[in-house]
């Protein structure tokens, strides 16, 4: 693989956790548990499990999966809290746009991880730390909350490299690396290995990488079939699996950071501009029409204002783009009647079309 098909991949720490704490900041530092939307506190038999642990809580042996009535006898203390699927779905939706503004490629794998492929523009290893730290920046002065970061020849060591120094962490691997740094590491970090493969792997003594990439690939696949090559390529380095869209556009978005956060009208409507044209440009890019415009405001305290509206027919020029933009901003400015700053200006479209490639549009002519 050459150097300039650098993968990323991005990992938030604790992510459920993560948001409840940043709107709750008398919890930081305690341990605390989202539950599963389906659990009862009952006296005598709490029933449900733990989606997510903030990292205090897992100093006390809590994790993902774990039962409420086994969580509260290692920690009693624990917070409990339930779950908010759609602040978490929006948080998400926010990263992933602030990845796909700097990245060739991204392909989101979770609500909370992603890979990303460099765009050509990156050319080294130095380059893609930089380029992710900036992503990594950008994330945290947005949401609050940190992610980790791994970057590698290949998804698989990406992946592995992403969970190698959390939280909010970032290992590099080079090509040359690779079975250096795989090698000495649990075969458990191996994507896809779970406890029955792990099993096996303990019948045979293969403890680690490294001794997962000696065994014989005639016994891998004899006990596991195509999956036991698979992990034998991964612990060897190989994966040339490629870094894939996630779906078929069916929304473009961009957001702009307001520093300080404002209330001023100018201020706002500068961004509004400015996000409109990296909108457009994405579109232009793309060949795709829009009928749909939908703005937000994000304000200090991470409450969202938004306001959409709809052409009649779809159309792909900047200026209606801007006009309906603005047009909402005032109204959201208007409804603002707190005077709240705002940290975040977005744009999105959707309902979009591909244009057809035989019709002519007014750019062609200019």
């Amino acid at each position: 693989m050459s150097e300039n098909n650098i993968v990323m991949h991005i990992d938030m720490d604790s992510f459920y956790a993560s948001v409840e704490i940043r709107d709750r900041p008398d919890l930081k530092d305690k341990p605390v548990a989202v539950c599963s939307k389906t659990y009862s506190l009952e006296k005598d038999a709490p029933r449900g499990v733990i989606s997510a642990a903030s990292y205090p809580a897992r100093k006390f042996g809590l994790h993902s999966a774990m039962s409420l009535a086994e969580a509260l006898k290692l920690c009693p203390d624990v917070v409990l809290l339930p779950m908010n699927r759609d602040l978490y779905k929006q948080v998400s939706d926010n990263i992933i746009k602030i990845i796909g503004k700097h990245m060739k490629t991204v392909q989101q794998v979770s609500i909370d991880e992603a890979y990303a492929l460099f765009p050509d523009s990156v050319q080294t290893y130095d380059d893609a730390k930089q380029l992710a730290q900036t992503i990594k920046n950008e994330i945290y002065a947005a949401e609050r909350i940190t992610c980790s970061a791994g970057i590698a020849p290949n998804k698989s060591t990406a992946k592995i490299a992403s969970g190698y120094q959390k939280p909010n962490g970032m290992t590099i691997v080079l090509p040359e690396n690779q079975l250096a740094f795989l090698s000495p590491l649990p075969v458990t970090k191996i994507p896809g290995v779970g406890q029955k493969t792990n099993e096996f792997f303990d019948l045979y003594n293969i403890k680690t990488v490294g001794d997962l990439a000696k065994t014989d690939k005639r016994l891998l696949f004899e006990k596991l079939g195509k999956q036991g090559l698979v992990f034998s390529d991964i612990a060897n380095g190989i994966d040339n699996a490629p870094v894939i869209e996630t779906a078929d556009v069916k929304s473009i978005s961009r957001f702009y950071s307001l520093s300080p956060f404002t209330a001023d009208s100018k201020a706002l409507s500068l961004g509004c501009d400015a996000v409109c044209e990296e909108v457009h440009k994405l579109l232009s890019d793309k060949k795709m029409f829009y009928k749909t415009v939908t703005i937000s405001l994000r304000f200090y305290d991470f409450s969202t204002a938004s306001k959409s509206k709809s052409h009649s027919v779809h159309v792909s020029d900047i200026n209606t783009l801007k006009r309906y933009a603005q047009e909402m901003l005032l109204e959201l400015i208007d409804n603002n009647t707190d005077h709240k700053k705002s940290r975040q200006i977005s744009v999105g479209v959707s309902k979009l079309k591909k244009t057809d490639v035989n019709q002519m549009q007014l750019s062609d002519f200019f």
